[in-house]
């Protein structure tokens, strides 16, 4: 019997509840369990390995250069964001409102790291995430649009509950990649959430796509609902850097003190 029993919840797809029944029958029977207790261990079962796979393709294919996490960001070290505001956007109710954050600043002050942190918390709450820096954007959209799938590619990209565009700006856009981002932008407009982080405060955004109306059209539907954040402070990546260039400028003058100081002494 168990095993007609596996084969029919194979056969409903129900295929975690067959490989778990003979283990949370021997728990039922150890607990005494009722017949609506045992039913439902089965299917919380069945429900958590469904999560956990779907959260490992979600995880697989938003395309995450790396994986960062909020708890790895360094608050000592970039303080105009508090925790306070982090905590209130892993929330995620702006993700479901389908609202944007914008990520504004120059290089090295944890916009990336941000971005993706964000992502992955929206991973892990089993939301369909896609990371693109803006240059590989560009490239699939250039590359769709010459092959006439574009459209395909824009229905395709927006099944996506968030999408992440990084580092524009960095880069002035020609005349058609400028066009195809407005395309995007409109199709996501009021119906996906995007996170953009961009070297280039609004104002700069024209020189960014060539072209005052079109920059101001994007804006005006990324800017309907979202949050702006400016970011500012010294690169992180270059903290170390700086640490040991001041070390290395302290002990060179040590030295100068030091060969000064026997000057003198041979001299009286």
């Amino acid at each position: 019997m168990i095993e007609g029993i596996k084969e029919n919840l194979r056969r409903v797809r129900c295929y975690h509840s067959a490989n778990e029944l003979e283990i949370t029958l021997q728990a039922a029977r150890d607990n005494e369990m009722s017949y609506m207790h045992f039913l439902d261990a089965l299917l919380h079962k069945e429900l958590e390995k469904r999560k956990e796979q779907r959260i490992m393709r979600y995880k697989k294919t938003a395309n995450f250069p790396l994986i960062k996490t909020v708890e790895e960001f360094d608050f000592t070290f970039q303080t105009s964001i508090t925790k306070r505001q982090i905590k209130e956007w892993q929330q995620l109710d702006w993700l479901e409102r389908r609202e944007n954050k914008i990520f504004m600043g120059p290089p090295g002050v944890g916009k990336t790291h941000l971005a993706i942190a964000l992502a992955y918390t929206a991973v892990l709450n089993q939301y369909k995430v896609k990371f693109y820096t803006m240059n590989e954007l560009m490239e699939d959209m250039v590359f769709a649009k010459e092959d006439a799938r574009f459209n395909d590619f824009i229905r395709k990209l927006i099944k996506h509950d968030l999408i992440v565009i990084d580092e524009l700006g960095y880069l002035p856009l020609k005349p058609i990649f400028a066009n195809l981002f407005f395309e995007f932008v409109n199709e996501c407009y009021e119906y996906r959430s995007l996170i953009i982080t961009s070297n280039k405060l609004f104002n700069e955004w024209d020189a960014v796509f060539g072209n005052r109306t079109l920059a101001t059209a994007i804006l005006d539907r990324l800017l309907h609902h979202a949050e702006p954040v400016v970011i500012e402070g010294d690169s992180y990546r270059l903290k170390n850097t700086r640490k040991e260039f001041d070390l290395n400028a302290y002990s060179n003058m040590t030295k100068k003190v030091e060969k000064l100081v026997e000057k003198e002494e041979k001299v009286y």
